[in-house]
C-alpha cells in the first residue's frame, strides 16, 4: 500500500506542476506540491535517505534543465525566469526522487533495465508536459533522442547513487 500511496504522490506532484505552469499557475501548484512532498517526507521510512537522493535529484535536474534550455532543446513555461530550470520541475524531480526507494525499488538491482525504462519513460513524461502546454520543443525529434540519451544515463545513477548511499549507511 506505502508503494502505491507513494506512486501515486508522485503522479500527483507532477500533475499539478505540469498544468500550474500550462495555465500559470506556478505558485499555488508549488505550495501544493510541497504539501506533498512534506507529506512524503513525513511518513518516509529512512528520511536521511531520501534527504539524500532528493537533493542530489534536485541537483542533477537543475542543471539538466538548465542545459537543456541553454542548448535550445526546449523552453518551460515559467513567470519567473526563462534562462534557468523553472523551480516546478525541480519539485518534480525531488518527487521523482522519493519513488527510487519506495515505488520505484524494484529496478534497484536492475541498473540496466532502468537505463531503458528511463529512455522511454523520461523523454515521455517531457513529451507529455510539452502536449500538455508546460513547455515547448525546439524541435521534437532532436529533443526526445537528447531526452533519451539523458535519461539512459540518469535513471541508473540515481538508483546506482541511493545503492551505494544504502550500503554505507547499513555497514556504518
Amino acid at each position: 500500500m506505502k508503494k502505491l500511496i507513494n506512486f501515486i504522490q508522485f503522479q500527483a506532484v507532477w500533475f499539478v506542476c505540469i498544468l500550474g505552469a500550462a495555465y500559470q499557475w506556478e505558485l499555488p501548484a508549488m505550495m501544493i506540491s510541497l504539501a506533498i512532498i512534506a507529506w512524503a517526507f513525513l511518513i518516509s521510512e529512512n528520511r536521511s535517505h531520501d534527504q539524500f537522493i532528493s537533493m542530489l535529484a534536485l541537483g542533477i535536474g537543475f542543471l539538466v534543465d538548465t542545459a537543456l534550455i541553454q542548448f535550445n532543446v526546449m523552453t518551460f513555461q515559467s513567470s519567473l525566469w526563462q534562462e534557468v530550470s523553472p523551480l516546478w520541475m525541480s519539485l518534480i524531480w525531488v518527487a521523482l526522487a522519493l519513488t527510487i526507494q519506495s515505488s520505484m525499488s524494484w529496478l534497484k538491482d536492475r541498473l540496466l533495465l532502468a537505463a531503458f525504462l528511463g529512455a522511454i519513460s523520461g523523454p515521455f513524461a517531457y513529451w507529455a508536459g510539452v502536449r500538455m502546454g508546460a513547455g515547448e520543443f525546439t524541435e521534437i525529434k532532436t529533443a526526445l533522442i537528447t531526452l533519451a540519451v539523458i535519461w539512459f544515463i540518469l535513471t541508473p545513477l540515481l538508483f546506482y547513487c541511493s545503492n551505494r548511499w544504502r550500503v554505507s549507511h547499513e555497514s556504518n
